[in-house]
């Protein structure tokens, strides 16, 4: 966990000070544009391993002939959810030890090498490649707990509290840009089993350069200015404090932050896993496949920064969850309901099913972040996507499983019961959580931290405070009626 260094700040009336990090400084041109730069960084290396994670998921058939059906593709999916259970115990650990960069970079080399060896594994006869194959993407999988729980630790170093739910929403949404890139390129790169080889070999390309540029130029924090002090994450803590893991349990709404970080996690993997599957039995070829799964991806990170924009200003975490669950089961509905073969009305429910999914977990991790503060924002992260990862180990697979069954069994026809369709089963697991959310009673603690009044100051400039708050008085004007229309409209929908 970083160590903060707190500076005196002048507010109104001379009553106090406020508390600031020293590290998050008002930023210069020059760092405003390095956060941005560390941000794109870890958004291409995030992006990368959950492109390695979903890259035959596209072209699953392909790839499936191509090892004589030894190895379904979805299975080369979960490892990635089972690998994480583990390793998110000692991916916290080293962050928090060694700090945001060492971590970064070991799982960028590890996830560069595992793609390596998926495209060695070519030149080897088919048993062989099944099983290199899969040592190569339990390398890159081991990648995972150091990119899925950074976003926070580097929104935590780099960015101020007002922008830190849009960065963390822009580095955890690169996940679903590398998924984006791999429904867009594989089936348009890959035709036949032949081609796969070429195909590891753009994705280990990718994987290395990453790499060597994340080497040369990412950074943990920003280097503080003449006058700051900032103390190094690495020397946060003389031990590691492995009761965070549980104490993060013990602050009020913790938990129910953890059971809709899973929900969304597991709703998106099935998505992204079984889309080719769901639509396997249509008139949609492996190309629109491809651009229907790119569609959705790209839908989910639109929706995911504009309600995190908003989020980051109003400070209404709790109603944009409600809402956005809400609208979850609903979408999820919609695309069970609608028939496959209606091509434009498949694709319309697939959107607004990303608008509405791809905001719920940056939020709900910075809302976890708030809530568990002191705990280490990698801890955070660790929690919940340990959790959201074992959940979907559980529950993909299983979906996988029954949508082969009603394919094999009905050619392509929707069951009729509930507990026999994946979708809605996944609007049943949306709507409980939805209920359980409606609980949620955590508090801000990290911004309340961090803007506390707490020393006796001067009054000496009244004057200018008092200038400048009149200024702050209007936008929070205009941010608490944005925020009493967000929660009208919930509650009407409600």
């Amino acid at each position: 966990m970083t160590a903060l260094v707190y500076e005196g700040v002048d507010v109104k009336g001379g009553y106090g000070t406020v508390l600031r990090t020293t590290g998050r400084q008002e930023d210069d041109g020059s760092q405003s544009s390095q956060k941005w730069f560390m941000l794109t960084m870890l958004s291409v290396l995030s992006a990368i391993n959950q492109g390695i994670c979903y890259s035959y998921a596209p072209i699953s058939s392909i790839v499936e002939d191509r090892w004589e059906q030894r190895l379904p593709s979805e299975h080369l999916i979960t490892i990635f959810f089972i690998s994480y259970i583990p390793c998110s115990f000692i991916g916290s650990w080293i962050m928090d030890r060694r700090g945001l960069r060492f971590g970064v970079l070991l799982g960028g080399f590890l996830q560069a090498v595992g793609a390596g060896l998926r495209y060695f594994a070519c030149s080897f006869g088919t048993l062989d490649e099944v099983y290199l194959t899969m040592a190569g993407q339990t390398l890159a999988s081991l990648a995972m707990a150091f990119m899925v729980n950074s976003p926070a630790v580097l929104s935590a170093n780099w960015f101020p509290p007002s922008k830190r739910a849009t960065s963390t929403s822009v580095a955890l949404n690169a996940n679903n840009v590398g998924t984006a890139v791999v429904y867009l390129t594989a089936p348009f790169l890959v035709f036949s089993s032949d081609e796969v080889p070429a195909y590891n070999l753009y994705v280990a390309i990718l994987a290395v350069v990453s790499w060597v540029v994340a080497l040369v130029f990412f950074r943990s924090s920003p280097k503080p200015r003449q006058g700051f002090s900032v103390i190094p994450d690495s020397t946060a803590h003389d031990e590691y404090d492995w009761g965070q893991w549980k104490n993060a349990f013990t602050h009020s709404g913790f938990w129910h932050t953890v059971v809709a970080f899973s929900l969304a996690e597991c709703v998106v993997n099935a998505i992204s896993a079984l889309l080719g599957k769901f639509l396997s039995a249509t008139r949609f070829s492996n190309e629109q496949v491809g651009l229907a799964g790119a569609a959705f991806i790209i839908s989910s990170l639109v929706g995911g920064q504009l309600i995190s924009h908003y989020v980051d200003k109003l400070r209404n975490h709790k109603a944009a969850m409600q809402l956005c669950l809400l609208l979850t089961a609903i979408a999820l509905a919609l695309f069970r309901l609608v028939p496959k073969v209606e091509v434009h009305a498949t694709l319309a429910c697939l959107l607004f099913l990303g608008v509405v999914l791809g905001p719920m977990q940056p939020i709900v991790l910075e809302l976890g972040v708030e809530c568990a503060y002191p705990t280490s924002e990698a801890t955070v992260a660790a929690l919940q996507q340990l959790c959201g990862n074992f959940f979907s180990a559980l529950v993909v697979p299983g979906l996988s499983a029954l949508q082969r069954t009603n394919v094999a069994a009905t050619e392509g026809i929707s069951p009729s019961y509930f507990y026999t369709s994946p979708e809605w089963i996944m609007v049943f697991m949306t709507m409980v959580t939805f209920v359980v959310f409606c609980s949620f009673d955590g508090k801000h603690k990290r911004f309340h931290f961090e803007t506390t009044v707490i020393l006796p100051h001067t009054r000496h400039q009244d004057q200018e405070t008092t200038d400048s708050t009149a200024t702050v008085t209007k936008d929070s004007f205009r941010d608490f009626f944005f925020a009493r229309l967000l929660s009208a409209n919930f509650c009407f929908l409600v």
